[in-house]
This record gives C-alpha cells, structure tokens and sequence, in this order.
C-alpha cells in the first residue's frame, strides 16, 4: 500500500516525502514563504501560472474572500491545467461556462483551514471544501501527491500571509454522481448493480437530499465481478440463488435483501472515518461491521468466534475513497458476509489485554507484575487520570490463589476517595447480540462491597460485592447459583476463589461493547485499595452456568 507518510522539515526550507513502498522515489519539495501578500495577490504576481485561474476568482467574486485574512488553503491549477480542463469539456474558454459552474469549481479548491502537506494523509484531508466535498490525497508511482486520482501536487506548501497554495497540474472536478451511479458506470460491479437494484437499493443509494433536504450520505462497501467469481458467483443470477430465500429481494427479511443492506453504512465514510471507529452499524437491522488495523490493511470482520480466527476482508484501498454527491464508494479484496450466529459463552481474560501480552518478559512470568497509566491500555480506561488504576501480575506456580492462568488484574476501586478510583471500563471481546448473565471471577477483597455493574452506560441493577467469599465449598451448584454465586476454579478448596453475577444484559448488536464498574459507596480506609479480578465471563441466559471449570494452567475443564 502506498501512503503520505509525514514531511519532516530540514533547516525549515525542505520537506522530504517519504514513501512507504519500497522502490518508490523520493520528490524533494520547496516550501515557499512569502508572508507579505495573501492568496490571490501571490497568484497576481504570476500571471504566467494563474491569470485563468484568477480570472475565474475574479469573475465569481471569490477573489475578495479568498484574499482576506484568515485561515486558507487553495488548490491552485496552472494556466495549463485549465486550458487542458476546457480541451477535455469540449470549451475553448472560461468564458462559455456560467457563474454557477465556475462557483463550485472554486469551492472545490478551497478548504477554510491551514493544511500543508505534513497533515496530508493516505485518504481524505480531515476538513471538507467550501464545496462541501472532501479531498483524497495519495501518492502516484513517481512519490509524487496525488490530489482525487487526478491532479498531482507541482509545488506545496506556498505559504502566504492567510495560508498555504498548493500548485496542481488539473483542474478539480466535483464528484456528481451517486453511489448507485458510480456503481453502475463501473462494469467491474455489473454483478453487484443488478444486486443493488433487485433489492431496492439502486433507488435508495441515488438519491441526493433527504425529504428535509440535508444531504443523504450513505458509504457503500462493493465487491467486483471478479471477487465474487473467485466465491463461485459468476452472474447475478447465481448470486440470486445462493441468497434470495423469500423468492422476493426487496423483501426486508429476505437473505439477499439483508446481503446487500450489510454492505451499505450510513453516513460519509473515507477509509479515515472507517478505522478511526472499531465497528459501524449498517443497513442491516442491528448489524455490525468490525474494523481491524493490521499496519495499513484494513480488515472487516476479523474476529475470534470459539476460539477460531475468522480472517477479515481487507479493503482495496487504491479502488476505494471514492467521492460521490451523496457518499462514498469502496471496493473490498473477499466477499462480506452477514452471519447470522447464535449468542455463545465468552470468556475475558482481563490480563490478555494487547499491550500486556506484547510485554513478554511480563505476560504470565511467574512473580512478575506492572502497574499502567491511563491511555497505556486502549480497552480499559478509568475516572482518576493521575492514578496508575489498573495492575497486572503474574503469580508463583506456589500461591494458594487459584487464577486461571495463574494471574490477575487489580482495578483500584473506591467511592469518594480523590487518590482513589470511582470506576474503569473495560471494552468487551465481541459480543453476539442476546442476552447474558455476566459474572465476575475474582480473589475476595477488602474493598469493592457496593460495585454498580453497567452495560453500555445501562446499570444491570445488581450490585456486586467484591469482599463476598463463595458462600459455601460444599453446597450444591444449584443452592450456590440460586445465591448469585458459583464454582470456578478448578480442584480448588478455596472460599476465596469467587464467581459471582453480575446481573443479565441485553446485547443488541453483534459487536464490542464498554462495560464499567462503579463504586457507589464507601467500606474501609485508605486511598488505593484493590479488587482483584480474574476474568468475566459472559453466558447467554439459556446456558448452564456452573461449567466449565478453569486450570491454573490455562485448561478448561468441560
């Protein structure tokens, strides 16, 4: 994948582009500064590159705002750039276009911010133009900045007293198709049009403005003619009779309806806006699309289900960011499949935590331990920002503690303390929607008596006391579940080794989700007490709760 990594700047008058591809050249550019004329005045000093372009400024009346103090970037096209734009509409001069046309090329041109190439990124830039559009910047073959797939960037970062002027070799043109008819005009997606339209969503995914007449974005996510051959699909209609189940597509709960809503997110969508969130809902009711960053792949959907990795569908990142007048347009490497699953037992490992495991000479080595920062740990966050709230360890295989996996995750928890903790989160593995009785795997502790467990900001209604021992070590499993509590630690005579509910939750979608504990009341002293957690576990309501049992080792004893 090819990607703008950033400028660094040399004796503040060279930027070095570095490319990401190996083979790939490096362009050195010039930062011009000239801090004593603004925008359209610097472009007056150079008629040989400009006057078409100021002529149209000047004619739609952009000169004047263009040329206040401010904050501004302009996509400059060269006189050459114009007159090619004019060759390719069939116009021999700017003067054959109308005021309106030339007012949205402009627009198009022009982002009310500064942005110099160090901001650039592969995908699009994080403000929209005055035209409402965004930009897509990316590298062509030569390592030079590519503008929308189109013009290539001859000279960046003219800095001037409102902002910066980048020099481009094409004219910029609003995207004025919709998602459905870039699709269509696009052979490679032949199989995939007759989808959209068979099912209703051509009708829906053409349309620009919703009834209130604010734009109706929508992101669509399109597999080619040529990766659903490779899945055994070779026509429309043999994708017809692998997934139309009613006989009728456009019926909402047929399966070839709910395949085509699953590939289309709500909302304006760049590959930026995909991977800054780890799932986003689709068209199909309640559904998810998870997102995974494996350097620069992007995956859809790769997840652990019973233990089993599901590899995930990467996103073809050269054919995607497509702009549309009402969207985007991706276009994915496998076929995306929405997979109707039923609700199964998750156990979280509260120590497996990704940057943990990286720490090899910590991760589960006996005697070991660490406390961590807030933001040292991407799922877990806490209310105190100047505690180290959170603490993993390792124990010696001779502790009397019986951990699964022979370690354990401290939270300082503690109500109404300000050297203390109020509460953390912890973002869940995936979740299959249903519903759950959650419970907690945990050594008693001092503190933690009045812990308010809630789903997704939704409190379960129970409240956890983490100071509780196991009721009984003889009592049948059904007297200690009808108790809240349960068994399991393996071969383990030990009160201490507690599973307790944490009351039942309603999964709606099939994705991660936050789950935080809460002290809402004081017991004991002291500014850093400790609940020590082993994991938690999700069952789905209709399952048997009292097995398995958990090894030391890491077996699970059915």
């Amino acid at each position: 994948m090819k990607k703008i990594q950033r400028f660094i700047q040399l004796t503040g008058l060279w930027l070095l582009l570095i490319m990401i591809v190996a083979g790939c050249k490096k362009q050195h550019y010039t930062q011009t500064t000239t801090d004593d004329v603004n925008i359209v005045d610097y472009m007056r000093r150079y008629p040989e590159q400009f006057s078409e372009y100021v002529k149209i400024l000047d004619r739609t009346n952009i000169s004047p705002f263009l040329n206040a103090y401010g904050a501004y970037t302009a996509f400059a096209p060269t006189n050459d750039a114009i007159k090619a734009y004019l060759v390719e509409i069939g116009k021999s001069s700017t003067d054959e276009l109308d005021v309106p046309t030339l007012t949205n090329i402009c627009k198009l041109h022009i982002i009310q911010d500064t942005i110099s190439t160090p901001s650039f990124i592969d995908g699009k830039l994080y403000a929209p133009t005055m035209y409402g559009q965004f930009l897509v910047t990316g590298v062509n073959s030569a390592g030079f900045i590519i503008i929308n797939r189109r013009a290539i960037v001859t000279k960046p970062n003219v800095l001037t007293g409102n902002g910066y002027i980048h020099v481009i070799d094409k004219v910029l043109i609003p995207a004025n198709l919709t998602v459905a008819q870039m699709v269509e005009q696009n052979p490679r997606y032949s199989i995939f049009t007759q989808a959209l339209k068979a099912t209703g969503f051509y009708d829906s995914l053409n349309i620009v403005n919703n009834p209130d007449t604010t734009r109706r974005w929508r992101s669509l996510l399109a597999e080619s003619d040529s990766i659903l051959n490779v899945g055994g699909i070779a026509s429309y209609a043999a994708l017809k009779t692998r997934y139309n189940n009613t006989g009728n597509p456009k019926n909402p709960n047929d399966s070839l309806y709910l395949y085509v809503a699953y590939h289309i997110l709500p909302g304006l969508k760049y590959i930026a806006d995909i991977v800054g969130q780890q799932s986003h809902l689709t068209m199909a009711p309640l559904e998810v699309v998870t997102v995974t960053l494996d350097g620069q792949t992007v995956l859809l959907n790769q997840a652990v289900f019973n233990g089993v990795l599901e590899a995930g569908v990467p996103i073809n990142r050269p054919r995607s960011d497509n702009s549309c007048n009402n969207g985007v347009l991706h276009e994915l490497y496998g076929n995306i499949l929405l997979k109707i699953r039923s609700p199964y037992r998750v156990d979280f490992d509260l120590g497996a935590q990704p940057e943990i495991i990286k720490l090899t000479s910590l991760y589960r080595k006996a005697g070991k331990s660490q406390a961590f920062s807030l933001g040292q740990l991407a799922d877990v966050t806490w209310q105190n920002t100047n505690l180290q709230a959170v603490n993993y360890y390792a124990n010696a295989a001779t502790s009397t503690d019986n951990y699964w996996w022979d370690d354990g995750f401290g939270v300082n928890l503690r109500y109404g303390n300000s050297a203390a903790n109020s509460w953390v989160e912890f973002k869940t593995p995936l979740l299959v929607k249903g519903k759950y009785v959650i419970w907690f795997m945990y050594r008693r502790a001092n503190m933690g008596a009045y812990t308010q467990v809630s789903f997704d900001g939704v409190p379960t209604g129970k409240i956890v006391d983490f100071t509780q021992s196991l009721p009984s070590t003889t009592a049948t499993d059904a007297a200690l579940i009808a108790q809240g509590f349960k068994r399991y630690a393996w071969n383990s005579p030990n009160s201490n080794n507690v599973s307790q509910s944490g009351g039942t939750i309603t999964v709606a979608t099939t994705d991660r989700h936050i789950l935080r504990l809460q002290a809402v009341r004081d017991n004991g002293s002291g500014a850093a007490p400790s609940v020590t957690l082993d994991f938690i576990q999700f069952v789905p309501i209709s399952d048997d709760p009292t097995r398995p049992w958990y090894k030391r080792d890491g077996t699970i004893v059915p």
